[in-house]
């Protein structure tokens, strides 16, 4: 994204004005709509967040300069069926991969970077590590082991690379995965359904516990949430409460339609 804005190159940062970033903003959001324009924003504000904090320019031409509005759209959540086809589609190995994400509301570095020594097959536990801000103190929760999952990590056990401690390996470098979703998407293509990225697992996972009646509250800690409406973003199906909610307005609407239809009757 940063190629967008190498004529300014040669410019002492000092140079760069918030009058020459809102230009070029607003030309990217004509040439790449307003989403692919906020992502430049945001690297640009990134750049020059880091050139303040080292001390080589005394502010940022970011700041302040609104986003382009975004019209949001309703995240894909992969049905039941759609996930089965593409878990039954890969390697052995790549779908006890895929199941242990699915089923535990991991994020995939989490899963990439599981080692043995955080799995607890006794207590039926998974231990998921993650750094939630950059140079920020890695930070642990507790996933319980559904028996899916445990069948899976099992199959991993007996297929281990025993001189590394990850639990799923990159075999071409004996270390842990990066990142990985080529033959997701492979699978997707090949099978005829939309593409499914580990994040929709994850979607997929926190709106099946919410349709069985789990509270937001238990969702949030099982996915790692630190803050309750991020939790509420991957929960996109109506509560029962709100069809509740609901039933009662449709049951006042019906009881006065039926009391004003009984008052025309007794006039005529």
């Amino acid at each position: 994204m940063l190629r967008r804005f190498s004529d300014w190159a040669s410019l002492p940062l000092e140079a760069i004005t918030p009058e020459m970033v809102r230009s070029r903003l607003i030309e990217l959001s004509q040439e790449l709509g307003n989403h692919n324009a906020n992502r430049h924003h945001c690297a640009l504000t990134a750049v020059f967040s880091q050139a303040l904090k080292d001390g080589f320019i005394n502010r940022n031409p970011c700041y302040g300069l609104p986003k382009f509005p975004v019209e949001k759209t309703i995240k894909y959540i992969p049905p039941r069926e759609h996930i089965s086809q593409v878990l039954l589609s890969v390697n052995a190995l790549d779908r006890a991969y895929l199941t242990v994400i699915w089923l535990t509301g991991a994020r995939v570095r989490e899963i990439n970077r599981l080692t043995w020594k955080d799995v607890d097959f006794d207590g039926r536990l998974i231990r998921l590590w993650t750094r939630k801000k950059k140079n920020g103190n890695r930070t642990c929760r507790q996933v319980p082991m559904v028996s899916e999952v445990e069948r899976a990590l099992k199959y991993a056990w007996e297929q281990r690379d025993k001189n590394s401690p990850y639990v799923f390996t990159n075999p071409k470098t004996g270390k842990a995965y990066d990142y990985r979703d080529k033959f997701i998407a492979t699978a997707c293509k090949r099978l005829g359904i939309p593409k499914i990225n580990y994040h929709d697992f994850c979607h997929h996972t926190a709106s099946t516990l919410a349709q069985k009646g789990a509270s937001l509250t238990d969702i949030q800690k099982i996915l790692g949430h630190e803050r309750a409406t991020t939790t509420d973003h991957y929960l996109q199906s109506l509560g029962e409460s709100v069809r509740r909610a609901m039933g009662l307005l449709e049951q006042d609407t019906t009881e006065s339609t039926t009391k004003e239809k009984e008052a025309v009757e007794h006039k005529s």
